[in-house]
């Protein structure tokens, strides 16, 4: 008979599993749209670049749409597994309740590190995605205006076209930088039912982690502070003042004294 904690550890190696696979299939198509990249220059046909911008956007797709079933295939098997072990403790001490909830809490929090790390390994992905595709429209802009990103290099027994590295420096500072706000990993301890709230929230699909849902409601909270914090700030900087007046007056007195 399967003891319990080999339950929990059971299910969380297949759901290891799974994260592992969608990883790979990550890791595969990241190095697919480098190898597109590194022909974009090469390319002098634009019905060609047209084919490698179809590819890249139905990759994009492909790989959408393979971690959004990812995450609602372990939602939905956590959620059967989470009510088959509530069911088969139902009827023993408090302590193994409690014990079971703990494990479940502890899964779930595995679960929502995972999902971070496939955002994040997304999100890469998404941007070198975008970064490529644009890539491939201003190579098709120059073979249509008659412009381009390669230099002939003269060699023995003819010449080659290789990518102009200045120009394509120069095209990439052109752009404007746009940069996303930094992100700060702390730990927080919450209420059981501020967590539960969080949970179902995640549950609904308005959330995809817990991480990202106690994040909404933190920044949600400072904004809703925004006066009451600045006012809070003025009083800190009023007493930082007064303690730096008296820390003065403190230092004349005791050099009068020495005198």
């Amino acid at each position: 008979m399967v003891s319990l904690e080999e339950e929990f550890n059971q299910f969380k190696d297949r759901v290891r599993d799974t994260f592992n696979r969608l990883f790979e299939h990550l890791k595969t198509s990241f190095s697919r749209v480098s190898e597109i990249e590194g022909r974009i220059w090469l390319e002098k046909d634009s019905p060609a670049l047209w084919d490698l911008l179809k590819e890249v956007k139905e990759m994009k797709q492909r790989v959408k749409d393979e971690t959004r079933k990812t995450r609602e295939s372990i939602l939905i098997e956590f959620r059967a597994f989470r009510k088959k072990v509530r069911e088969d403790c139902s009827g023993g001490s408090e302590e193994l309740g409690q014990y079971v909830e703990d494990k479940l809490s502890e899964l779930r929090d595995f679960l929502d590190n995972s999902f971070d790390e496939v955002g994040d390994r997304l999100d890469e992905f998404l941007n070198k995605i975008g970064d490529v595709e644009e890539k491939i429209r201003s190579r098709i802009r120059e073979l249509k205006e008659g412009r381009s990103s390669l230099m002939t290099l003269k060699i023995p027994g003819g010449e080659v076209r290789i990518p102009d590295i200045g120009k394509l420096i120069e095209n990439s500072l052109s752009k404007a930088w746009s940069g996303m706000p930094s992100m700060v990993v702390s730990s927080v301890r919450l209420p059981k039912a501020d967590l539960e709230l969080i949970d179902a929230l995640v549950e609904a699909g308005i959330f995809k982690s817990r991480n990202e849902g106690i994040a909404f409601f933190a920044h949600k909270g400072i904004e809703a502070s925004r006066e009451w914090l600045n006012k809070v700030r003025e009083k800190i900087e009023e007493i930082k003042r007064l303690q730096e007046e008296a820390k003065r007056e403190m230092e004349k007195i005791f050099g009068e004294e020495k005198i």
